[in-house]
């Protein structure tokens, strides 16, 4: 959801030179006609192929293996079993808004072609409060 929003507000360098003024939906199919996105897709599928194949071996042969864990956690932030459920479920909620707020600022782009702070901004009588880059 961050990014859809960064898109209206900030451009890195280099992004324009090879995307122009495209956002969300135009860039996306910008990048698929580019060959980015399928650069993507093989490379975190390779990822996935290569994390999850042993992840399934360890669950087919009865691991007490937990989907999702894998192992690290430096700050031992799973040392406490109630804290850790704790921040599951604070994860697992976070996720699920984030997901509503992605289709929500999609579907509001299809409708209207323009993404939240570009919309907003075009808002009459509308004071930016937003210092210019």
């Amino acid at each position: 959801a961050t990014g859809m929003i960064v898109q209206d507000v900030y451009k890195f360098p280099g992004v324009q030179k090879t995307f122009g003024d495209a956002a969300m939906m135009k860039l996306h199919n910008l990048a698929v006609d580019q060959g980015a996105m399928q650069q993507l897709l093989l490379w975190i599928g390779l990822l996935e192929i290569l994390t999850g194949i042993p992840a399934i071996i360890q669950t087919l042969k009865g691991s007490e293996r937990q989907p999702g864990d894998f192992g690290f956690d430096p700050l031992g932030c799973g040392a406490n079993p109630d804290t850790l459920a704790r921040r599951q479920l604070t994860e697992l909620k976070n996720g699920r808004l984030a997901m509503i707020a992605v289709g929500g600022m999609v579907h509001h782009y299809l409708l209207v072609g323009r993404g939240p702070i570009e919309f907003v901004k075009n808002i009459p009588n509308f004071k930016n409060p937003l210092p210019p880059f």
